[in-house]
């Protein structure tokens, strides 16, 4: 027991001589702080990128699914969008009866370049208009487009936006 007191009394010594941290010492630190926080970028926008390409194919899925309602009940089907709560829903016409609204997940807005907020299909399966559907997420967007006579909807790729 007493070697252990000795060496560690010798030991406190050295640390009261000792008030710094060495060049090397703060070196490798703060390279192993720029890796974390480069890794943790690249994550993230990874994060943003996977949402918004989610996000625009769920809402592709949800606009087909009205347009082969329309088609199956050969009555009209609507994709009706609500821009400041950044939610939809899809409903048949005239009204539309026990539907909820699909909101989109957290940093990813809705914009529409027309000034009406819904897409309606009409019982053969064709949009009343053509449209565009712009999905952006940070840096990021991606725009879904429909013809009105198939009404076929493309989803284009990511594209960065400048800032």
């Amino acid at each position: 027991m007493a070697i252990w007191r000795h060496m560690s009394k010798r030991w406190l010594k050295r640390l009261r001589w000792r008030k710094g941290f060495t060049l090397i010492e703060l070196v490798v630190v703060l390279g192993i702080i720029a890796v974390l926080g480069s890794t943790t970028l690249i994550t993230a926008r990874g994060i943003q990128r996977r949402t918004l390409n989610n996000t625009s194919l769920a809402l592709q899925a949800d606009i087909r699914r009205a347009q082969q309602m329309a088609i199956i009940e050969g009555r009209r089907w609507r994709v009706q969008f609500d821009i400041d709560q950044n939610r939809y829903r899809v409903h048949p016409m005239p009204r539309p009866v026990d539907v909820y609204w699909i909101y989109l997940p957290n940093g990813v807005e809705i914009n529409l370049l027309r000034p009406r907020a819904y897409i309606d299909y009409l019982p053969r399966g064709t949009a009343s208009s053509g449209f565009s559907i712009y999905l952006r997420s940070g840096r990021y967007q991606q725009r879904l487009t429909a013809t009105v006579s198939a009404g076929r909807i493309a989803v284009f790729d990511i594209e960065r936006l400048l800032q």
